[in-house]
């Protein structure tokens, strides 16, 4: 996978996780299973996810 790929990759995981927490808080159970996919993303993605997720967070 490219740098722009999982930049592209990790962005959109990002978004999509944000809507799934605002709009999904009453389903612990999908929570749990992103947290979980999350969890097991490769070191480089997962940190693209943790830094646009807080950036997205914070709007």
């Amino acid at each position: 996978m490219t740098e722009a790929e999982k930049d592209e990759f990790s962005t959109a995981l990002s978004e999509r996780y944000l809507q799934i927490q605002q709009f999904s808080s009453h389903n612990k159970e999908l929570i749990n299973t992103w947290d979980e996919v999350i969890r097991d993303l490769p070191l480089d993605i997962k940190s693209k996810f943790e830094e646009k997720h807080s950036r997205l967070s914070a709007l």
